[in-house]
C-alpha cells in the first residue's frame, strides 16, 4: 500500500474506507503531528512487556507476541520503541468529543536483545458500518532516531478480512480464554516517516 494512502487511512474517520483515490500532504502532516504528540506521553521507563488496553477494558483478552527484525527479515532489532494503538471492541479509536488521533488505547514497549516485545490488550473491533478488518497499528522508533510504520497486524480469523489476505494475517490461538498472536515487525525502508 502506498505510504500516503496508508497515512490517510489512519487519519480517516472510522466510516471512511481505507483506500482513497488521492491523498493530500496535509493529511500526512496531521497524522505525523498527532503521532509525535502521542510520543510526548511515552513513559520514561519501558520494558519488553507492556499493555495497550487497560486490564479493565471490555473485550476479549489478547496478547501480541512480537519480534522486531531488520530489513533482512532475521536480524533482531534491540532497544527499539514499539508504539501500538487500536480501536476498542466497538471499533472506535477515540472517546466521543475527543480530538482525532487521540488513540485512547495505546501502549509502548521496548524491544529486548532478541527483538522481542509483548503487548497485553483486547481484540480490537472493526470500524463501525464498514468492511475494514480488525487491526492493530504499530510504529517503530529506533535508537538512532529513524522511525518506521509497520503493515497493520490483522487477524486470520476475522470475517471481514478478504480470503486472499488471510495467509498474510496472524493466526489466532486460544490459551485459557486468552487469544494470542505472533507478529514479526519487519522494518521496510519504504515505511519511514
Amino acid at each position: 500500500m502506498d505510504r500516503r494512502v496508508f497515512l490517510a487511512a489512519l487519519s480517516a474517520p472510522a466510516f471512511v474506507t481505507i483506500l482513497r483515490p488521492f491523498v493530500t500532504f496535509a493529511q500526512d502532516r496531521e497524522w505525523v503531528r498527532a503521532l509525535e504528540a502521542a510520543q510526548r506521553d511515552r513513559p520514561k521507563a519501558l520494558s519488553a512487556n507492556a499493555r495497550i488496553a487497560p486490564a479493565s477494558e471490555p473485550g476479549d483478552p489478547l496478547v501480541v507476541h512480537g519480534r522486531a527484525v531488520a530489513e533482512d527479515g532475521t536480524s533482531a532489532i534491540a532497544g527499539a520503541v514499539v508504539f501500538a494503538y487500536h480501536t476498542d471492541r466497538e471499533g472506535l479509536y477515540n472517546r466521543p468529543g475527543s480530538p482525532a488521533h487521540s488513540w485512547r488505547l495505546r501502549g509502548w514497549a521496548q524491544t529486548a536483545a532478541d527483538g522481542g516485545f509483548e503487548f497485553a490488550t483486547i481484540r480490537p473491533g472493526g470500524y463501525p458500518g464498514s468492511n475494514i478488518p480488525q487491526h492493530i497499528h504499530l510504529q517503530t522508533f529506533l535508537p538512532d532516531g529513524r522511525r518506521y510504520w509497520a503493515e497493520e497486524l490483522r487477524f486470520a480469523d476475522d470475517p471481514r478480512l478478504p480470503a486472499a489476505e488471510r495467509g498474510e494475517a496472524c493466526a489466532v490461538r486460544k490459551e485459557g480464554g486468552v487469544q494470542h498472536v505472533d507478529f514479526t515487525l519487519r522494518l521496510n525502508p519504504r515505511n519511514t516517516f
